[in-house]
């Protein structure tokens, strides 16, 4: 399995987290694994991806799900709070999963959230064209070129102009976090200066979900990464105080959000030590 993270230019980490590269190789055979491993079916791997703000993804010899919409190729994906698979047509493929920060996609392509909340699409009227991004991903060798490019492609989108929108935005994510979900609608269209219902109108075409949902997946993104950031330094895990640190109740809370979103209970998570990734949030082993 090769698996690479490379973050973009510094003109764009305000839009775009990350780049994220993974393919797998092997025969059926090989991929092949116990019948009781939710992982594989009838020799094909499926990889889960965790709800994200908004991403988009390019495959090779693979289909995405959510929702019991399909797709392959080059795609957008809105924000989402379900576990989204991703199913190999054979022994190999190759990914490619740009991972927005929350707003980046509108920012930068100017599409209204809403239309692709919980979807995938690729043919949806933005300020890019897709065709360009998945030659860019099925030509170029290296992934370092790839990012590279997209910098590049991306770079072109960005308005000279500051969307002030879009800056009061990233103003109330950054209040979320400080405040570690603890923060109510109207605190959060305080902090934008807004009313709420112009706020709720503004976030929802950025982000594509409600200030409610929002607070919710960024909990439990929170929780991963410092659960992460835990089992990376060699400590054990305190899964209670780690959960009670970012908002949730108790176990039962947590529980019951971890397994609406992720699939899995946090313990499960704590079990799986340190995953394919850096912070749990894109695919998990």
């Amino acid at each position: 399995m090769f698996y690479q993270i490379i973050k973009p230019s510094k003109s764009l980490h305000k839009h775009i987290n990350r780049y994220v590269f993974v393919r797998a190789e092997g025969s059926t055979d090989t991929m092949q694994a116990p019948s009781d491993d939710p992982r594989f079916i009838n020799g094909k791997h499926v990889q889960p991806l965790l709800p994200n703000y908004g991403s988009m993804i390019c495959v090779r010899n693979a289909i995405v799900k959510i929702a019991d919409i399909i797709a392959d190729g080059v795609f957008l994906l809105g924000a989402n709070q379900t576990t989204i698979t991703l199913t190999t047509m054979s022994g190999w493929f190759e990914g490619l999963l740009i991972d927005f920060e929350p707003g980046g996609m509108h920012a930068l392509f100017g599409i209204d959230m809403q239309q692709l909340c919980g979807k995938v699409r690729n043919n949806i009227q933005c300020k890019l064209d897709l065709n360009t991004i998945e030659k860019i991903f099925k030509e170029t060798p290296d992934a370092e070129n790839i990012a590279l490019k997209l910098d590049i492609a991306f770079g072109n989108l960005l308005s000279p102009q500051d969307d002030i929108n879009y800056s009061r935005i990233c103003k109330v994510v950054s209040a979320c976090d400080s405040s570690n979900g603890d923060i109510s609608a109207t605190e959060m269209a305080q902090t934008a200066c807004l009313s709420e219902r112009q706020f709720l109108r503004i976030f929802k075409q950025y982000v594509g979900i409600s200030p409610k949902q929002f607070i919710r997946l960024r909990r439990f993104h929170s929780t991963l990464q410092d659960m992460q950031q835990q089992a990376a330094k060699g400590e054990k895990i305190d899964l209670l105080s780690t959960i009670l640190n970012h908002g949730y109740y108790d176990l039962s809370h947590a529980a019951l959000e971890f397994q609406q979103m992720g699939c899995l209970s946090p313990s499960h998570f704590r079990m799986l030590g340190i995953p394919l990734t850096d912070d749990f949030s894109i695919f998990f082993a």
